[in-house]
């Protein structure tokens, strides 16, 4: 994926989410969701070349977070602002959000693959992060400081299996990180 195409994928993931959460928090889910879904409609538009098997891993991955993200709402570690599918499923925004998300694996976040203990730390990081976001946005409420604890440790571990689900089901060559360009592959400043 070109540069400018992968940072525009995430610049654009982060509006979604937030146009979600704020949809989820202010009562207009299906509002809120539209962003998400044109993000995912973008990203299949860039990979209309492998577009069934891209839909197959973006359908797997966010039905593994649909079901995680249910996990935590039967353990009481998260309530999700808005009605509950089937009365145990996360709400709509949630999944707009879910299908946003798998997109990026094979997007923006491809150059991540083959690394999976900075897809760990990754997830550690910015899993409880975005959880605590949603709540001081009023999309979701948080029960205790310990369950930050476990959606983190849970992150951890969902991150690299995510991952993993995207290169086994549409396999895509890892692209290289600014660094890697500006040092080349043995991480010696390349000549200009």
């Amino acid at each position: 994926m070109p540069a400018f195409t992968a940072l525009f994928q995430f610049l654009a993931f982060d509006i979604a989410w937030a146009s979600a959460v704020a949809g989820g928090a202010g009562g207009w889910p299906w509002i809120g969701a539209i962003p998400a879904l044109g993000v995912l409609a973008l990203h299949l538009f860039v990979s209309r070349a492998v577009i069934a098997a891209e839909l197959g891993a973006v359908l797997a991955i966010a039905l593994f977070g649909i079901l995680l993200e249910a996990g935590f709402m039967g353990a009481g570690l998260v309530n999700f602002a808005g009605h509950p599918v089937l009365g145990v499923l996360p709400p709509v925004w949630v999944w707009a959000l879910w299908l946003g998300f798998a997109s990026l694996p094979n997007g923006s976040l491809v150059w991540l693959q083959g690394r999976p203990v900075l897809q760990a730390g990754l997830g550690l990081v910015f899993g409880p992060l975005a959880y605590w976001t949603g709540a001081k946005m009023g999309a979701a409420a948080m029960p205790t400081a310990g369950a930050f604890l476990v959606i983190a440790l849970a992150w951890a571990l969902a991150f690299p299996v995510i991952m993993a689900m995207a290169a086994r089901l549409s396999p895509r060559q890892p692209t290289r990180t600014p660094v890697d360009l500006d040092h080349g592959a043995g991480g010696r400043p390349q000549g200009k």
